[in-house]
């Protein structure tokens, strides 16, 4: 065996994976038992076991390809990065398997198109722990398979192209369709079928029967279709996704039927006037109810009640504003609070009483199993959260609730629309409490996975390139969030000096619309051929983005002074320059020597920090663009929606022109459209 000399701030979790083993493989060689797990101490020699003891993934996840008719297709190439690399691969099949070490360094993944295009189409930050079925959409990109490529002859518009590619999949008999056409203006324009499309909502062709149950129960109990159905989704028994009805319907004592109700749960429901069951069932014996559960009609319209009165009870002890969180907030949260019960839920935003550590020990082993497997990961978890079992399933559970409940899963819409992702269960409680810091404890990464090639089932040819550990991959990667994971999309890197940055937006892109080219989109003499400046750059945003602190800072926000104020709603982040990382401090310091502190500015917001002069730290949400201000008019991406972002030389000063102004480019980390 190979021996090893611990140094300072070493853990064994460190050790192990820096050389490739598990924690338990490492504490058996060295006949480590106990509270000795946690008390290694520098210059003492360890004996590293061979191969024997390899490490086992934190994620074993199955990437699965397929069309809006829910039918599987087949990328040419699928590029993807995790663990500090970069593989592509040649697919001979619809899926791709991986073993991914080490979740807290996430996962990236790209596709290419028809044009030969890698286009990106999932960007998680972190990974749930153990094994996972991500379903990758075609509506995000084009690619080859069960697709119907069609050329189609010009015609007047793009909405003509959209509507006659969706008349084709339906004279199809639904099968996923694209068409690709010119408008008279010459351009290229490519469609994608909408099909089974009442209320925008997406389902399997086997849940076709709840549809109207679902759109019924949402309206009833102020959801949307999607959202109830991604909750309905993350409960029910499935048989190839298809939801079961009569889920244990010999076991009246279990969980029954398509949203698994307990019979205590039922009656809860039950006794709401607003439930369907009330309404129907004053007349039912106790057995009668109680067989309802097995109804699709009842259950459905059950499970939406059963989130409504959470949601209140939830709402009624925080004095959160529940009730103005979006749908697909709403249905991550009340998927919270079934797993976790009320008082569990308050736990995770500091009400009540708190976990003890041995307390969450227990639950983050009943979650994980009790198999000797399950007790290693453990254990390993425990370590890269600094043997905080708190931290440690809290951040186990608002992975897990991102990874069950995705309402993108259910919704038909273009790419376009797939720009803002959808919010991680650790931002809305906190935007909820108004937190500076996220809800959700950040587990330590490692570049140990580097150094060995994890499990991964291969379905083609791959070639792999290393990427530095805590590095972002080049700007040709930047990533769009996923319609088959619930996604965060981190473009920030950690520096040398320990210093991080975050772009502002999850994906920066310079817009164009309603501009002669994304150059007007760009700082400096770019407008109106070049007789009007640009003090910053337009990144294009629905309205409701999140934004995000690009390093660490203290927030100062401005409401708007007056109804014709230009930059609508802001907010400055003022950062000292020993707290941006090198890259960025580097430029800062050529075109300001001798500052101290610099300002980022973002414009035309919809939400903001509630208090002025808050501390925050890169990567942190700080707000939601908006189309306040000169943007009142732009109120979606295609009437040229966007985040205004600006540099400033000194944080807090005002002035005309681009006095007291840096090119932002210089510093965004990731543009996806500036070469």
């Amino acid at each position: 065996m190979e021996q090893y000399t611990v140094a300072k701030h070493d853990t064994l979790w460190k050790i192990a994976r820096e050389h490739g083993v598990t924690v338990q493989a490492l504490a058996s060689a060295n006949h480590l038992k106990g509270k000795q797990l946690h008390l290694i101490h520098e210059g003492q020699l360890l004996l590293i076991p061979g191969a024997e003891g390899a490490a086992t993934p934190d994620t074993q996840v199955k990437l699965k390809f397929r069309g809006l008719d829910f039918k599987g297709v087949t990328p040419k190439r699928v590029k993807v990065a995790y663990d500090g690399r970069e593989e592509e691969h040649a697919l001979n099949g619809n899926s791709l398997s991986l073993g991914i070490l080490d979740h807290a360094r996430g996962l990236k993944v790209w596709v290419e198109d028809l044009c030969k295009k890698m286009e990106p189409v999932l960007d998680l930050e972190i990974l749930p722990i153990g094994q996972w079925n991500l379903h990758l959409d075609s509506r995000q990109v084009k690619v080859d398979g069960a697709l119907q490529n069609k050329r189609g002859t010009p015609t007047s518009s793009a909405d003509a192209v959209r509507q006659s590619t969706t008349n084709n999949a339906q004279l199809a008999k639904g099968q996923t369709a694209q068409e690709q056409t010119r408008v008279e203006a010459g351009k290229p324009v490519q469609g994608v079928a909408t099909i089974y499309t009442e209320a925008n909502l997406r389902l399997q062709a086997g849940n076709e029967p709840f549809r109207r149950y679902l759109i019924d129960a949402a309206k009833a109990h102020d959801l949307t279709p999607q959202s109830l159905a991604a909750m309905i989704h993350a409960e029910a028994a499935k048989i190839e996704g298809v939801w079961q009805e009569k889920s244990n319907q010999s076991s009246p004592s279990k969980a029954q039927g398509l949203t698994q109700f307990f019979g205590a749960a039922w009656k809860d429901v039950y006794a709401d006037p607003s439930s369907l069951l009330y309404k129907d069932g004053q007349k039912w014996s106790e057995t009668q109810l109680l067989a309802k559960r097995l109804e699709a009609r009842y259950a459905i319209d059950a499970a939406a009640t059963y989130a409504k009165l959470n949601l209140k009870n939830f709402a009624k002890k925080t004095k959160f504003n529940v009730d103005g969180l979006p749908p697909e907030d709403k249905a991550k949260l009340a998927y919270l609070l079934h797993h976790e019960g009320l008082k569990g839920a308050l736990r995770l935003v500091g009400i009540g009483d708190q976990l003890s550590r041995d307390d969450a020990q227990d639950l983050l082993e009943q979650q994980l199993g009790t198999s000797k497997a399950s007790k290693k990961k453990v254990a390993e978890l425990l370590e890269q959260y600094n043997d905080d079992p708190r931290a440690a399933y809290k951040g186990w559970l608002l992975g897990y609730t991102d990874a069950k409940i995705n309402v993108n899963n259910f919704v038909v819409q273009d790419k376009e629309k797939f720009l803002k992702a959808p919010r991680t269960a650790a931002a809305i409680l906190s935007a909820l409490a108004s937190q500076p810091m996220p809800a959700q404890p950040k587990p330590k990464a490692t570049a140990a996975a580097t150094t060995k090639n994890p499990p991964a089932t291969k379905q083609g040819t791959a070639t792999t390139k290393q990427v530095p550990a805590g590095a972002s991959p080049p700007a040709s990667a930047a990533g769009a969030p996923a319609t088959g994971a619930s996604a965060t999309t981190t473009t920030g890197a950690t520096a040398g000096n320990g210093a991080k940055w975050h772009d502002p937006l999850a994906v920066c892109t310079l817009r164009t619309a309603h501009l002669a080219s994304k150059t007007g989109a760009k700082f400096g003499w770019t407008r109106e051929g070049g007789k009007r400046c640009h003090q910053g750059i337009d990144l294009l945003a629905d309205p409701g983005t999140e934004i995000f602190a690009v390093a660490n800072g203290v927030v100062h926000t401005s409401k708007a002074p007056n109804a014709s104020y230009a930059y609508g709603d802001t907010l400055v982040l003022e950062v000292g320059i020993d707290d941006l990382p090198p890259a960025q401090a580097a430029v800062f310091r050529k075109v300001n020597p001798g500052a101290k502190t610099i300002g980022f500015f973002y414009a035309h917001l919809s939400e903001m920090p509630k208090k002025t002069k808050t501390k925050v730290y890169a990567g942190d949400p700080i707000g939601r663009s908006g189309c306040s201000g000169n943007a009142k008019a732009m109120k979606s991406i295609a009437l040229g929606a966007h985040l205004h972002f600006e540099v400033r030389k000194d944080a807090l000063k005002k002035c005309g022109g681009l006095d007291n102004r840096v090119d932002p480019l210089l510093f965004i980390q990731n543009c996806t459209n500036n070469p």
